[in-house]
């Protein structure tokens, strides 16, 4: 069985009667609905559930022996069935227990006059579903939320009458297994804000009244473990309140160390649109299970899908490049206007639909075939060169992989062969973790603050003619590079000999051989200018957060300038 103990509750009222025990004696007993069968649930943090009529077929056909406690309490036990003070029962409605209380103890009786008088409305059961097959996942295709079936029970842990049936922090207790299988990979946190909360870890060590729950939550996202929805409420909650805190010389304060803690920089933005997605009333402020649960809050827009399908900055400057060309007469007869049309949309980075996006992928997939030498030559480009830059080039073919993969993850529809099947990795190459980390937070900062100038002390340092070409540091390597003169991250016409101080190549395409150096006096200035931008890299990535910082106090009716 798992071992994650799980808790729902129901709203069918526990009722109190007295009967006859067969000397005369009447006693009261308490009896309810711990589990209502074949009912949906409202939304647990990203699915809902039901529970098979035959799913506590197994675990009762064992005589286990199980406690009947009020409010979830271990403490307050009100009886067991190893001594025959409750029985489980199932009917087609559903488990029933009945509990027939010590009238000697305090909690006996005082659980009976509430329940009498209704101040006790539900009730409430916990467990562990069955290891093997215990739960069945599908996806409801209208309204784009994950459906989970309990259909065997490995362990019934306690049931009993509750205060509240409603969601608190203690009423309804999701198994993280669930939380992954509802949710998948758009929930996992990614590396940088692993590395954010790692940091946070450490200092929170030598630090005093840090949240314990914020403690706990990073710890999750250090290992990048899947978040759930309440969780993504909880962290903007964090950083609203540190909002405040964060100006200029804030690094090892309190609030920046619940900054770094919660995800650092890139998980605001990650939380952000998690939580821009989900609408509150789905969050699992009401998860509590119901013979008339009401439809779940999805609205069709966030049924389609929860991933950000907002194009990069790299897609839309190739789409740009794409145009161009387009109007430059290089896209030949068999161009589709609509292919014209939706280059525009990558271009000024509107947010795609579901099905561009797919119709993207399996259009790269056909097409990556066409890609060949030469295609790209400035004032010979191909039209198959031109149609790729204007589906968004090689950024889009990545991303699309990614992105359709993620959704077809979150719908539980995602065919494992299939996808496997010319998928291409994100970053083309072989990179070590902390390469494809740098990657991602290059990336990120260019797609919300815009792409790096090729000069000035914050820019890229670009250069025509690369000195190291003979190593293989040149553009054309570049994970970054988009071919015929565009980058993903740097603005303007990029040179494929040319390099800067962004660049990041797999090492298969670097090489150790030296070919004869040039002349001293120009390698030896090329190779200074080099050791320069590299040492003033940090502090250009420094400007460049700091940047995105003004950019996002621009809240006060600044204008941008």
């Amino acid at each position: 069985m798992s071992n994650e103990i799980e808790r729902r509750t129901t709203v069918s009222d526990a009722t109190v009667e007295y009967r006859d025990m067969g000397n005369g004696e009447r006693k009261p007993v308490i009896s309810g609905y711990a589990a209502v069968f074949n009912s949906e649930s409202r939304n647990l943090g990203g699915f809902v559930e039901t529970i098979h009529p035959n799913a506590f077929d197994e675990v009762l056909a064992e005589g286990p022996d199980v406690i009947g406690v009020f409010n979830h309490d271990r403490n307050l036990l009100l009886g067991r069935t190893g001594n025959g003070t409750m029985k489980l029962t199932k009917d087609p409605y559903g488990l029933r227990y009945e509990i027939t209380p010590n009238e000697n103890t305090s909690i006996g009786r005082d659980v009976i006059e509430w329940v009498k008088d209704r101040t006790v409305v539900g009730s409430s059961f916990a467990f562990a579903i069955r290891k093997d097959n215990g739960d069945s996942w599908s996806t409801d295709p209208q309204r784009g939320i994950r459906k989970r079936e309990v259909r065997a029970i490995g362990l019934l842990e306690d049931v009993g009458p509750v205060v509240r049936p409603a969601y608190d922090t203690s009423s309804v207790v999701v198994s993280r297994r669930a939380i992954e299988m509802a949710l998948g990979e758009s929930h996992r946190p990614i590396q940088t804000m692993a590395n954010a909360a790692k940091r946070g870890l450490k200092l929170a060590q030598r630090s005093e009244n840090v949240d314990s729950r914020l403690l706990c939550v990073a710890e999750r996202l250090a290992n990048r473990e899947i978040v759930s929805v309440e969780e993504v409420f909880y962290l903007a909650e964090v950083y609203e309140r540190c909002l405040a805190a964060k100006v200029t010389g804030w690094s090892g304060t309190p609030a920046w160390i619940e900054w770094q803690l919660a995800g650092g920089d890139a998980g605001q933005k990650w939380v952000d649109r998690r939580a821009a997605s989900a609408q509150p009333e789905a969050a699992p402020s009401v998860d509590l299970q119901t013979e008339t649960a009401p439809e779940p809050l999805v609205s069709e827009e966030r049924a389609a899908s929860d991933v950000n399908l907002t194009p990069t900055a790299g897609m839309a400057a190739a789409a740009k490049r794409g145009l161009a060309l387009h109007e430059a007469g290089r896209s030949g007869d068999g161009l589709k206007p609509e292919t014209v049309a939706r280059a525009g949309k990558i271009a000024d980075r509107n947010e795609l639909t579901p099905e561009h996006v797919r119709e993207m992928r399996a259009w790269f997939r056909r097409h990556k075939v066409d890609k060949r030498a030469g295609w790209s030559t400035k004032g010979a480009e191909t039209p198959g060169y031109t149609a790729w830059m204007l589906w968004g080039g090689d950024a889009a073919w990545r991303w699309s992989e990614v992105k359709v993969s993620q959704m077809e993850r979150e719908s539980g529809q995602r065919d494992v062969d299939e996808a496997e099947e010319g998928m291409e990795e994100e970053y083309p190459g072989t990179l070590s973790q902390a390469n494809r980390d740098l990657a991602e937070a290059q990336e990120m900062i260019a797609a919300d603050e815009g792409q790096w100038t090729q000069e000035g002390m914050a820019g890229a340092h670009y250069m025509g003619e690369s000195p190291f070409s003979d190593r293989g540091i040149v553009c054309a390597n570049c994970i970054f590079f988009e071919g015929g003169g565009a980058c993903e991250i740097v603005q303007g016409d990029i040179e494929a000999n040319g390099v800067c101080k962004f660049w990041i190549i797999p090492e298969e395409r670097m090489s150790e051989e030296k070919k004869p150096e040039p002349a001293a006096d120009v390698d030896e200035k090329a190779a200074e200018d080099m050791r320069a931008a590299k040492q003033e890299e940090e502090i250009a990535v420094k400007l460049a957060n700091l940047k995105a910082t003004i950019l996002r106090t621009q809240l006060h009716g600044i204008s941008k300038g």
